[in-house]
């Protein structure tokens, strides 16, 4: 029987994230300013990091990369911020 690693991480929950987006930026080079990348997250995710006995809780965004591998954003390189890229609707008032 194969031994399997303790997982560091792992997801909890996973809710929708329509109309946000993750921002990157790529590696300045020769003293150019970094290139800006925006990405649409498909979901928000509850995830529990384990180091040694002490373990966290963090929200995150999930994305796919340019290969298909589903990341997540505040661990991935060059991680800067998110962005809300539609205003949320608001429930119509009472009366209307």
């Amino acid at each position: 029987m194969s031994k399997i690693k303790e997982a560091k991480r792992s997801m909890l929950q996973m809710m929708p994230a329509e109309g946000w987006m993750v921002v990157c930026t790529d590696k300045e080079k020769d003293g150019t300013p970094p290139a800006t990348t925006r990405v649409p997250l498909f979901a928000w995710a509850i995830v529990r990091a384990m180091n040694g006995k002490t373990a966290s809780t963090q929200v995150t965004g999930l994305f796919m990369d340019d290969e298909g591998q589903i990341c997540a954003a505040c661990w991935s390189k060059g991680f800067v911020r998110y962005e809300r890229i539609t205003p949320p609707e608001q429930p119509p008032s009472p009366g209307q």
